[in-house]
């Protein structure tokens, strides 16, 4: 999953419907873009997610303008981002990437790196 400001609201509703199914071992990994900290909405119920169910659900933030210390990523969606925090490509299909953001977001960083790894359009979908 990569979402962007606002766009975590529905990927927040796929998260709460494959954890809620306890016979679902679906692995979550959401990249979560913002402008600044302060942008991050639902940081709290997000890494509480992510401290609950740290073998389905790893959550990773990159930001514009990140603040002095910040450890994890900055700047806007990468390829390498994406390698290192999202599964690859799957044959069976089985790796589906869902995005949420401002669509020059999806259009010029997502797009473009997922092509380069190796995904193609039925790997992906945008809302």
């Amino acid at each position: 999953m990569i979402a962007g400001g606002t766009g975590i609201t529905p990927m927040l509703q796929i998260i709460k419907a494959i954890l809620r199914d306890r016979s679902d071992r679906s692995t979550i990994s959401l990249i979560y873009a913002n402008q600044s900290e302060e942008d991050i909405l639902l940081r709290e119920e997000l890494e509480s997610i992510a401290k609950q169910y740290p073998d389905q659900f790893r959550l990773h933030y990159t930001l514009d303008r990140p603040p002095k210390g910040w450890t994890y990523s900055s700047g806007f969606v990468t390829k390498e981002m994406i390698e290192a925090n999202i599964l690859g490509p799957s044959e069976n299909g089985s790796t589906q990437v869902f995005m949420c953001g401002p669509p020059p977001m999806i259009k010029f960083a997502c797009i473009p790196a997922l092509k380069d790894l190796g995904f193609t359009e039925d790997h992906w979908f945008s809302f």
